[in-house]
């Protein structure tokens, strides 16, 4: 009777439960297809880069009017190291079609520019104006904003809008922001949204530009209205003078493949 139940035991050891079996299977099928299926789609995110047609500096301001520059304004090299790109334009621009009491009538005028590497994070005024001691004044929104001379791209484009305020002993300033990013041939307005754009596994190249205007004396509602304006008269420029064609980047790559 013993040697018997020994017999069992041993032979119960020796058998692999099916559902385990199926697994190691599985597993075994995975690691074979892995190379294969990453060659494949091209999984790195590692991007090759597109340098800018033109430098952001070599702006043409007549392109600009009714806006004029009044101030072209460097970054300290701290800020230039945090950004991780040293392709920006920082200008202060007069508006010099409205009259000089509008609030309207001077605005910051911030562009970066960066391409290639590995899971490109960009900066925005969400967390870069808290380190500044700024506090949010009211929630963030992402909203659509008008680009008429756009119009062959998209009639409107995504813009985030971000109102800021900052308390001192004696005095209480709010300011508020409006950006938008270019990636990759589209525009979107979130961190995530550039994420996605140029981590997809299908795409060989990467760049993203945030394009971010604010207005001292403005309110929230007049920001937005404001930068509608001024992306009217700016993005155009900067897709045909500056920014690289990516759908024919991608193209020439797919080519030569």
């Amino acid at each position: 009777m013993n040697l018997h139940l020994d017999r069992q035991s041993t032979t119960s050891r020796r058998w692999i439960p099916l559902p385990f079996a199926l697994a190691v299977l599985l597993l075994g099928a995975a690691a074979i297809l892995a190379g294969p299926a990453a060659r494949l789609w091209d999984f790195s995110q590692v991007k090759a880069p597109l340098p800018l047609v033109k430098p952001l500096g070599a702006l043409d301001e007549a392109t600009l009017l009714p806006y004029r520059v009044i101030e072209r304004q460097a970054l300290d090299a701290t800020v230039i190291d945090a950004l991780g790109t040293d392709q920006y334009l920082n200008w202060l621009l007069e508006d010099t079609s409205v009259p000089p009491t509008d609030p309207l009538r001077f605005v910051q005028l911030f562009i970066t520019y960066d391409t290639g590497g590995h899971n490109l994070v960009p900066h925005t005024p969400d967390e870069c104006r808290l380190g500044a001691g700024y506090q949010p004044a009211q929630a963030h929104e992402n909203i659509e904003v008008s680009v008429p001379r756009l119009a062959n791209l998209s009639p409107s484009i995504p813009v985030r809008v971000c109102t800021f305020m900052k308390t001192a002993v004696f005095h209480k300033e709010q300011t508020s922001v409006v950006y938008t990013f270019y990636t990759n041939g589209r525009f979107t307005c979130t961190r995530n949204g550039v994420r996605l754009l140029i981590n997809d596994p299908a795409q060989k190249h990467a760049f993203f530009s945030k394009v971010e205007v604010s207005f001292p004396r403005a309110t929230r509602e007049q920001t937005v209205r404001g930068a509608a304006k001024l992306f009217d008269q700016l993005l155009p420029t900067l897709l045909r003078d500056h920014y690289p064609n990516f759908s024919a980047a991608e193209e020439a790559a797919r080519k030569g493949a």
